[in-house]
C-alpha cells in the first residue's frame, strides 16, 4: 500500500507557501487590472469625436493625399496653407476655397 502524506496547516512551510501564492494572485490581478484600464483608455482614443467645422472656418489643407511631382517627400511641407471651407459636403468633407498654391 502506498501512504498518502498529510500536510497540516500549522506547517510553517505550508503556510509561507499559502501566503506566498496568495501575494502572488493580488500581484497578478492587479497587473491584469491594468493592463485592462490601459486597453480601455487605448480603445476609447479610436472612439473620441473627431473635430467638426462649418462654413467659413479656417482650416489647415494636409498634403496627405495630394501628389506632388518632387522626387523625394522629407523635406516637404505636411501642412500646405491655411484655407476657408466653402461648403460642407458631408460630416468630415468640405470644399474649400483654392485660391492659389505654389
Amino acid at each position: 500500500m502506498y501512504k498518502i502524506s498529510t500536510i497540516e496547516l500549522n506547517n510553517l512551510y505550508v503556510t509561507i507557501k499559502i501566503k506566498h501564492f496568495k501575494f502572488l494572485y493580488n500581484k497578478f490581478k492587479n497587473e491584469l487590472s491594468f493592463i485592462k484600464d490601459r486597453m480601455i483608455i487605448y480603445y476609447n482614443i479610436e472612439k473620441i469625436k473627431k473635430p467638426s467645422f462649418e462654413e467659413k472656418d479656417k482650416i489647415y489643407l494636409l498634403r496627405k493625399n495630394i501628389i506632388i511631382k518632387r522626387p523625394n517627400n522629407k523635406l516637404d511641407f505636411k501642412k500646405i496653407e491655411l484655407f476657408i471651407i466653402i461648403r460642407k459636403i458631408s460630416k468630415y468633407n468640405y470644399k474649400l476655397l483654392l485660391l492659389k498654391i505654389i
